[in-house]
């Protein structure tokens, strides 16, 4: 080839690249491709708003004024016949990722020129959409749910149980309605996802209704009494008797439904000058002492009694330290602080009503409920006692200042006792049944004597002749609680007047 030819063969190649180059930059141009960098890609939304054609800043502009306007939309929730008005963002909606900007901003604007325009051309045909990445706080949305929604719920009622003119009385019971939170969450969230930020929002938070547990038909058979007991506190002083008043006062009127259990702690309330109750004797350590509340036990006692005669669950009952003189042994039932209580249960199937009065020194307390047990049938109690337990000698104290001849009783002897309660039950007058109720344990405590400074010593062995050779004279004779001698005349007795350890009211 001619140099010549090689000349034209070369300024027609350059002319076809020209040519070529030519013919991919006019479209180019005339697209906008090379102009519009600065600029959003003509097609682009974000979520439904518009951002094509936009610069990066005015579309933020417009984005940030959307996420606000969707943020703040209000919506409306209803709860039964109640509607909260609230909005997106207090239902725990949020937006703290702005890279959706970014990310639309870049359509258009990588890759070679040929690339940037064959996509700028897809969009500008086709469309392409960003999503907000709009969150969920859970702890928001169900704070809001809990305060705001639950307010509304409509608790089941109860029949409830009255004894008025003689007669019980059940009142009519009612439906309730309770908000689901984690249903009514779900369906927040749902709601909120799909809807369209332009419309106001309407959803309705799921409510089930509660059926009350105790119904009128139920209630109202509680129409029997099944057991009652009474004791005497006649020859307790005024604090005592206010003490068995104020305990037994708290009591009246206590409904226990089925499966339900009783503390007589809870019921009475805390021993306390606040709470009504006057410093009367009581047991403690084996003395008897004064304390706040002394005379409660009776209460507990005489209940007790009234719990087993309708045969009622016994779930927590605990023997004194010492007998009292009220029941017999094995039926008392002791309170103590925290750590002695008389539990019983309503193992029956209706409604139990607990009556209670404490007046002209006589308590006495009544259970009410549905006689369930069988005609002809019957039960009693009997205490049978296992073992009898001695005072022992004499405890003196000496007060220095009395006189020699002073001496005097400061508490008396208690005769201890190992016991047991038995419950026999008979059909037509036919024992069936022989049931061990419960075993008690029962401290015996020496006299507590208190001499003048000159008296002699005294042994345990061979007493003086200012006093009796020992507490209990002939202790044989205690074997019966009821049968113990009274102790000799003493000067100035205490707190319990004799030496039956069931003769003495006060002593509990």
């Amino acid at each position: 080839m001619t140099k010549k030819n090689k000349r034209l063969t070369g300024l027609f190649v350059a002319g076809c690249l020209l040519a070529a180059v030519i013919a991919v930059a006019v479209p180019l141009l005339s697209s906008g491709v090379l102009g519009k960098k600065d600029k959003m890609c003509e097609g682009i939304t974000i979520d439904t708003l518009e951002v094509g054609g936009m610069t990066k800043q005015e579309a933020e502009q417009k984005l940030e004024q959307y996420i606000t306007d969707a943020l703040e939309k209000p919506v409306t929730i209803t709860v039964a016949d109640h509607e909260i008005q609230t909005s997106v963002r207090a239902l725990g909606m949020q937006c703290d990722d702005r890279s959706v900007l970014d990310d639309a901003f870049r359509v258009g604007k990588t890759g070679n020129i040929w690339k940037q325009y064959k996509e700028q051309e897809e969009v500008r045909k086709n469309g392409k959409t960003f999503s907000i990445p709009f969150t969920f706080s859970k702890d928001t949305l169900r704070d809001f749910v809990e305060t705001e929604c639950s307010k509304y719920d409509v608790k089941a009622k109860n029949s409830k149980l009255s004894l008025k003119n003689g007669k019980f009385v059940a009142s009519k019971e009612r439906t309730g309605h309770e908000v689901q939170v984690d249903k009514t969450i779900a369906q927040i969230e749902k709601e909120l996802t799909k809807a369209d930020t332009k419309d106001n929002l309407t959803i309705q938070a799921v409510v089930e209704d509660t059926e009350p547990k105790y119904t009128k038909e139920m209630v109202s058979k509680c129409q029997d009494l099944l057991g009652s007991y009474s004791t005497s506190y006649a020859t307790s002083t005024a604090a005592r008797a206010t003490n068995v008043q104020t305990a037994a006062g708290r009591i009246n009127g206590t409904i226990l439904y089925p499966g339900q259990t009783f503390s007589t702690i809870k019921v009475i309330k805390d021993r306390t000058e606040a709470n009504g109750y006057q410093v009367a004797s009581e047991y403690s350590s084996g003395k008897v002492v004064d304390g706040v509340g002394g005379g409660v036990c009776q209460v507990s006692t005489t209940l007790y009694n009234a719990v087993i005669n309708a045969e009622l669950e016994v779930v927590e009952r605990s023997p004194h330290s010492m007998v009292v003189s009220y029941v017999d042994v094995s039926r008392d039932a002791a309170i103590s602080g925290d750590y002695k209580d008389f539990k019983f249960k309503n193992n029956t199937e209706a409604p139990i009503y607990i009556a209670s009065t404490a007046e002209s020194g006589n308590l006495s307390f009544r259970i009410y409920g549905e006689e369930t047990r069988e005609e002809g049938r019957t039960i009693e109690f009997k205490s049978e006692i296992l073992e009898t337990i001695e005072p022992g000698a004499d405890k003196e104290v000496v007060d220095k200042t009395k006189p020699a001849s002073y001496r005097e009783v400061t508490q008396s002897a208690h005769v201890g006792y190992k016991a047991q309660l038995w419950k026999i039950v008979k059909v037509n007058g036919k024992q069936t049944e022989k049931i061990q109720l419960n075993s008690s344990t029962y401290s015996a405590e020496p006299r507590y004597v208190t001499v003048g400074a000159g008296s002699k010593p005294k042994s345990s062995a061979k007493p003086d002749g200012s006093a009796k050779p020992s507490a209990t004279p002939k202790p044989k004779k205690t074997k019966d609680p009821k049968a113990t001698p009274k102790a000799s005349a003493t000067a100035k007795p205490k707190k319990t007047a004799t030496p039956k350890p069931t003769q003495t009211a006060a002593a509990e």
